[in-house]
């Protein structure tokens, strides 16, 4: 199947390898425009572009590399253009020991892309232009024209290899880093009308521009992946594994975060829970602490939280909720753990309830959290499969 699959890959590669040769050789538009050192400048900076590429995740990135594209063609034409392109390909399958296929595939991708926007930007020019409105259209559809082939061909070879929809794929590599080519392709445009009012000065300053701004891009996408992964690993030190709740290290973190706030908290243990576990076993036990938890989002909002406290007992924020509305929300846990049936169980799924709000039964997040639990006992000793509310009068302290 891996095999197969591979086949598959570079059969698609070799398509567009031989795709561009053949649109090079039928749209091929001379070197008049031609100049050694123009295209000397052009490939250092595209290669600088695409070393400062930022992978956001394995399919989308972050670059200002679509930003040469336009001036390129502009001052070498589109034939020269297409190989100034090939040679970043070339550069980075050499960089990075790729492939002979995968080198040339990446050369192919970026050649054609560039010929694409050069005809394109020629074709519209003539019927609209090269300054003013017309040309800043023309421009803009050109730069679309590179960005859809450019990102598109990758994600027919990444289609391929995954086995899934080609407009999925696209999807996910235009992903997070959609904004920044757009706004590399608003920056290309510049960049060509800068050329054009002060020639190859023009060229040498705004390059300086683009390297700064390039250098800039990269170091707050440095930051952005971090954070992104600084995030996603401090999620998962507060998550609990085994059903997907908080867990107790992030109710220890909001009870020792001194800032006040107004919401209730429910408090809830599994009826007779130690009994199921003894007769249908603890894998059944898992099942059904992986099922109340599902229960609990299904019965609360986006907002709210489900923390499990240890063993089958589980805690609920209920933000700028007051007792009255977490009993609503009690209620409607328990009306959904009454829809569950399994076969194998003989007993319904039940759970006690202990409910307490902050600021209407007390300020202090640990005595609230007391007062929940003193609840929810007060719940199991009234027959279980209820909710009671915190209540000063029949506190056994």
């Amino acid at each position: 199947m891996l095999q197969r699959d591979s086949k598959r890959v570079h059969f698609n590669m070799y398509v567009v390898i031989v795709l561009t040769i053949v649109l090079g050789v039928v749209f091929y538009r001379g070197f008049d425009k031609f100049n050694w050192l123009v295209a000397l400048f052009f490939t250092a900076l595209s290669i600088f572009l695409k070393e400062s590429v930022v992978n956001v995740d394995e399919r989308s990135d972050m670059s200002l590399g679509i930003t040469v594209i336009l001036p390129m063609i502009y001052l070498c034409g589109a034939t020269p253009a297409m190989l100034i392109s090939a040679s970043k390909g070339i550069y980075d399958g050499l960089r990075y020991k790729k492939s002979w296929q995968r080198t040339m595939f990446n050369s192919a991708q970026f050649a054609l892309s560039t010929l694409l926007a050069g005809i394109t930007i020629e074709y519209l020019a003539s019927l609209w232009g090269e300054t003013g409105i017309g040309g800043v259209l023309a421009m803009s559809v050109a730069t679309i024209v590179y960005m859809f082939f450019n990102k598109g061909l990758v994600a027919r070879i990444g289609a391929v290899r995954r086995g899934i929809p080609w407009r999925t794929e696209m999807a996910a590599r235009l992903g997070t880093g959609f904004y920044s080519h757009v706004t590399s392709g608003f920056i290309g445009i510049l960049f060509t009308f800068f050329i054009m009012s002060y020639g190859y000065w023009g060229m040498i300053v705004f390059s300086a521009l683009v390297v700064n701004l390039s250098t800039l891009l990269k170091a707050a996408a440095d930051v952005h992946v971090e954070r992104g992964q600084r995030k996603k690993l401090q999620e998962e030190l507060v998550i609990d594994e085994m059903t997907g709740a908080y867990n107790f290290r992030y109710l220890n973190n909001w009870l020792n975060d001194p800032s006040e706030t107004e919401l209730a908290l429910l408090f809830m243990d599994i009826d007779d829970f130690a009994i199921f576990n003894n007769t249908y076993g603890h894998a059944e036990g898992d099942k059904v602490l992986r099922l109340l938890v599902e229960k609990i989002k299904e019965s609360i909002r986006s907002e709210d939280q489900v923390i499990r406290y240890g063993g089958d007992e589980f805690v609920v924020f209920l933000h700028g909720m007051d007792a009255e509305g977490a009993r609503q929300v009690a209620d409607r846990i328990m009306d959904n753990l009454a829809t569950v049936s399994n076969p194998r169980w003989k007993e319904p799924l039940t759970v006690s309830l202990g409910i307490a709000a902050m600021p209407q039964h007390t300020r202090d997040k640990r005595q609230l959290l007391l007062f929940a639990d003193q609840a929810m006992y007060q719940a199991k000793e009234f027959g279980k499969n209820n909710a009671k509310m915190w209540n000063i009068a029949k506190d056994p302290a």
